[in-house]
């Protein structure tokens, strides 16, 4: 009997590693994976190595890697869960704050970009450049709607910027148009810096925004439409009713780690039918106006930080769309989702620089002390010219 038990036991171990053997060799994973490149913000995209990559479930549990060479990172096996992506790069803005959700057998696709960081040296650079303006870039990825986004291909785009300010001539109108491409992107490269208004078209639906691109930056837009198979989704009826009101709500927050929210900002929301309405952001940084359906521009301002005059443009007509634009690596600095008749904003605004906030008064105060000290040198070979001039008396 003794025996028999210890056959059945030496059995049930075979069979049990087997599975597990076989299991393995079959790829049956225990958890999901979590795979991306991490690349700089600049044109060129340039993969950043030796990038520490944690993935924190917010409970205790920090998985970590590192990018390699290319920039690319993978970690396997993860639990199923909700992770935040946090990177950490020495000389770069580190970012905090990436959500994806884990599932089991998943692999989670995360591209994540970082800034270099400006010192006080690189600041008083850029303050005294007066050498040929970098590019700038603009990237755009046009889907349908979640839960399973899709490529959107031969979306219209069409780029446009007024120089010269109000009344300028139309010889300088820029105006770019272009499609997108199997994958729904949309790139343009060479586009010098400065503030463009963009519209997005496709079986219908629209979105209409404004974009600042920086000097030798990417900034990247991702669009949404409710479209299905390349079609209109039936399901969802666009908003023609001219007059239904529809619920702006707004929530400004600091694109620092923390996303902390700014309260105090100077809000003002403008039409073309709509006298400007105001209203000032509370202590959670929200806001919240009533309008007809329409194109509004909203204005942002507060001491202190960039400033967001005109930045933002928003439309209001297709009950469910969604646009988002990341200018600072990983950090949504606009992001405006329409569902039913709420159409609900984020903006990200950044505190100004050192160089923006005393460039001018540096760049004053060094001139005066150069032009003190070249009248100071020019008056002193002066005065020791004037005193060899003089006849010498006994």
């Amino acid at each position: 009997m003794a025996r028999f038990r210890l056959t059945l036991v030496l059995i049930v171990g075979v069979l049990v590693y087997g599975g597990a053997a076989v299991a393995q060799e079959q790829g049956i994973a225990k958890g999901g994976t979590i795979h991306g490149y991490i690349t700089d913000t600049t044109p060129a995209q340039l993969p950043l190595v030796n990038v520490r990559v944690q993935i924190d479930n917010g409970k205790g549990h920090i998985y970590e890697t590192e990018s390699a060479e290319t920039g690319e990172f993978v970690y396997r096996d993860i639990p199923t869960d909700d992770y935040l992506i946090n990177i950490h790069k020495f000389g770069y803005r580190s970012r905090i704050g990436k959500p994806v959700s884990v599932t089991k057998g998943g692999v989670h696709y995360l591209p994540l970009t970082m800034n270099k960081k400006e010192n006080i040296f690189t600041e008083l650079q850029n303050m005294f450049r007066i050498n040929e303006r970098q590019e700038s870039t603009l990237q755009l990825q046009i889907t349908t709607q979640s839960p399973q986004p899709a490529p959107i291909e031969n979306a219209e785009v069409k780029i446009w910027q007024r120089r010269g300010g109000k009344g300028s001539s139309l010889n300088n109108f820029v105006e770019i148009t272009g499609t997108s491409d199997a994958d729904g992107q949309y790139r343009r490269d060479n586009l010098p810096e400065g503030r463009y208004s963009l519209t997005v078209r496709k079986d219908g639906y629209d979105t209409w925004l404004s974009m600042t691109v920086r000097e030798n930056r990417m900034t990247t837009a991702a669009v949404k439409f409710p479209i299905s198979n390349g079609t209109a989704n039936t399901d969802i009826v666009l908003s023609q009713e001219t007059d239904t009101k529809w619920v702006i709500r707004g929530k400004i927050f600091d694109t620092n780690f923390q996303q902390t929210p700014v309260s105090g900002v100077k809000v003002r929301i403008r039409g073309s039918d709509l006298k400007p309405l105001n209203a000032l952001s509370n202590a959670d940084g929200e806001y919240e106006f009533v309008l007809l359906p329409g194109r509004y521009s909203i204005f942002l301002d507060k001491d202190g930080y960039e400033d967001a005059t005109g930045l933002l443009t928003v439309t209001v007509k297709s009950r469910q769309s969604s646009v988002t634009v990341i200018e600072e690596g990983m950090f949504v600095v606009y992001e405006a989702v329409a569902k039913g008749n709420v159409l609900a904003l984020k903006h990200g605004i950044s505190k100004k620089s050192f160089s923006e906030k005393y460039g001018e008064l540096i760049r004053q105060v060094l001139l005066a002390v150069i032009i003190g000290i070249i009248t100071g040198i020019f008056s002193l070979f002066l005065s020791r010219y004037l005193n060899k001039r003089q006849p010498k008396h006994s």
